[in-house]
């Protein structure tokens, strides 16, 4: 989201990045060029409404999930320390001013991220296209 924030803002929209995790994780980001707000929600209560999941221990057994991090790795990737809900599954929503969910995208396993241009297309007005 970071690469297409320029997209974004010109689309007249802003991104929140909420998480589960620590306070001074989603400060980290901002205060290393993260060019939106990012919060954390320790009790899930956004995920929860919004309908994301969560995934069985099993799911990181998954040969498609073990090829994601060892190619994340490869690139220089490396996890940090786990706080928050390391079970959460991601999600993305596009919420309109008067809170109306524009579009929501809720991961069906781990790694599960709809490409940028369908996020950033879902910001344009019918007709348009990016």
């Amino acid at each position: 989201m970071r690469e297409a924030y320029p997209d974004i803002a010109a689309a007249d929209a802003d991104v929140l990045a909420v998480g589960t995790g620590a306070a001074y994780q989603a400060e980290h980001l901002m205060d290393n060029g993260m060019p939106f707000v990012c919060v954390v929600d320790p009790d899930a209560n956004f995920y929860r409404a919004v309908g994301i999941g969560r995934v069985g221990p099993a799911e990181w057994l998954r040969p498609s999930v073990i090829s994601r991090y060892v190619a994340a790795w490869k690139r220089g990737g490396r996890q940090g320390r786990v706080t928050g809900d390391w079970r959460r599954l991601s999600g993305v929503a596009i919420v309109d001013p008067d809170r109306t969910i524009r579009y929501l995208h809720r991961a069906t396993n781990v790694g599960d991220y709809p490409a940028v241009a369908e996020i950033v297309g879902a910001l344009q007005p019918p007709g348009a296209s990016y």
